[in-house]
């Protein structure tokens, strides 16, 4: 009898699973229609949640939903609810707290191994806390800021050098140069390393004249570089992708590759931190460097060069996987996020002739007729409107549109009560864009940002989230403020700066945050009359 019962013929076989699945679609349903504290927001559908409907940018479909839906709903990330907020006054809380983590736990994080490494995904608050506490020390100091505006001078010339081998008056993919610079720029502060992006940019663009790689530097600079992005594309596709989609047919070959890019750039950077630990521990002198990495290095052991940096909750030395993932995030930003920015200023600047004009103007003030000068970060923090510019591109066009974090205990927003580990999504562009604290919101206009006594400034203070904020705020800002502030005083007080096509939209990609891809403009030397 037993036997009969479970024996089961070929029609059973296919309705059992047909009825396992019906099952879940119900229960699904049924709970999502009596969930606690419900919020407007589109229906998601069972497993994959609402990603059907993500159009590739997560700031414009923010925006879509925020117009339909209003300043406060939810949406489904695979199962995962989340809970959008876009308006500056809804995320009060979450700025004043120490404890919002950037995501519960996430399956696809742990996959991609990021979960409990770093700082920007890390759910371990006091490993987190102990990592931010490090780059706060070491990449926000004003030494580095001076270190970074020198550094850039000396890589812009270098770069300058391979444009006026290309002559004059041709068009040049400005996002592929600024990358590259930027990129060198990070590996230099960071490792004292020479990496000569630059120079092997050149020769990718220009293969009929090629430059012979100086001795004693890094080799695959385009490997490294593509590895860094792909390090955000990974991320963003495992937070984002539902796990029964990441290892679905057609699909999964994707997850191997950004997993495989991520590899190659562990490896590589664990073979660079490797030796360096070798040649610190080898060595007999004082050391004398100072550098990031070998601050990593040294943290709690008899050469320690740091600070007072380290805590009683972790007393050792820094393994060498954690110093690969804070180093990964430190050469991802440098290579996506700073350069982005620059092409987007370039981009706004193209669009409003007379900004550039008054930007210009200020650079001949502020820095003198001599446009071979060197300036330094005094100089470059009296550029009042070069700031507002900066400033007011990051509010319409952020590079990073929107930014998570997840509630670690029971908390209430804007009336609703929602339990520890809830997803949320701070809708950056939206609140930058909120008539309650913009006059004007989507009018692009730089002197907002100037008589900070005027009206139209009194505002709320998360109004403007141009690094995140809250305890969560980008820790490398100020780095990032120097080099941009430095490339677009050496590149406006020198050149006329001209897009190929002024009326064709932005070229680029959202991984986490907005990576331009390309950038086509015309420089030509400034007339020496003002």
């Amino acid at each position: 009898m037993l036997s009969e019962i479970v024996t089961l013929s070929p029609i059973n076989l296919i309705l059992l699973p047909i009825i396992g699945l019906l099952t879940y679609i119900a229960i699904f349903y049924f709970r999502y229609f009596n969930r606690t504290n419900p919020l407007p927001g589109p229906i998601p559908l069972p497993f994959i949640g609402n990603v059907l409907q993500y159009p590739g940018d997560a700031g414009k479909w923010a925006n879509q939903l925020q117009l339909i839906y209003g300043d406060i709903f939810e949406i489904y990330l695979g199962t995962t609810r989340t809970i959008c907020l876009c308006r500056a006054n809804l995320v009060e809380n979450l700025m004043k707290s120490q404890c919002y983590l950037r995501t519960p736990p996430n399956d696809g994080l742990d996959e991609f191994g990021v979960s409990n490494k770093g700082i920007i995904f890390n759910r371990n608050y006091d490993d987190w806390s102990y990592h931010r506490r490090f780059l706060q020390k070491t990449i926000m100091t004003p030494k580095v800021a001076k270190e970074t505006v020198e550094s850039t001078q000396v890589l812009f010339q270098e770069m300058e050098g391979f444009w006026k081998r290309l002559g004059d008056d041709k068009e040049i993919d400005f996002a592929g140069w600024i990358s590259r610079l930027s990129f060198e720029n990070m590996v230099l502060l960071t490792t004292t390393l020479r990496i000569n992006s630059i120079t092997n940019y050149y020769n990718e663009v220009n293969p009929q004249d090629q430059i012979v790689e100086p001795e004693g530097t890094l080799s695959n600079s385009s490997t490294y570089i593509n590895c860094a992005k792909s390090f955000f594309d990974g991320a963003t596709f495992n937070l984002l992708t539902p796990k029964i989609l990441r290892h679905s047919p057609g699909i999964k070959g994707t997850t191997k590759y950004l997993l495989s890019q991520k590899n190659w750039l562990t490896t590589n950077l664990l073979g660079i931190i490797k030796a360096r630990r070798a040649q610190i521990e080898n060595s007999t002198e004082k050391i004398d460097t100072h550098d990031i990495l070998t601050q990593f290095l040294t943290i709690n052991t008899d050469k320690d060069v740091t600070q007072s940096i380290a805590d009683d909750k972790h007393p050792g030395r820094m393994s060498d996987d954690d110093v690969r993932a804070n180093m990964t995030e430190i050469l991802g930003g440098g290579s996506v996020t700073t350069p982005s920015t620059i092409c987007f200023v370039v981009h706004y600047l193209a669009q409003y002739p007379e900004v550039q004009k008054r930007m210009v103007q200020e650079l001949d003030n502020v820095l003198g007729s001599d446009r071979d000068s060197q300036f330094t970060l005094d100089q470059l923090n009296k550029l009042e409107y070069t700031e507002a510019v900066l400033k007011e591109v990051s509010r319409v066009f952020p590079s990073v549109p929107v930014n998570f974090r997840a509630i670690s205990q029971p908390d209430e927003i804007a009336g609703h009560k929602f339990p520890a580990n809830t997803q949320i999504l701070i809708h950056m562009e939206g609140i930058h864009h909120h008539p309650s604290d913009w006059q004007d919101p989507d009018v692009f206009n730089p002197d907002r940002w100037l008589n900070i006594s005027s009206g139209s400034t009194k505002r709320n203070k998360n109004s403007f989230l141009q690094f995140g904020g809250g305890a969560r705020v980008c820790p490398g800002r100020s780095l990032s403020l120097a080099e941009i502030k430095s490339v677009l005083a050496l590149l406006y007080r020198k050149y006329d700066v001209e897009l190929v096509d002024k009326a064709a939209p932005l070229k680029y990609h959202y991984s986490f945050n907005r990576q331009c891809d390309e950038l086509k403009i015309k420089i030509k030397p400034r007339s020496l009359k003002c």
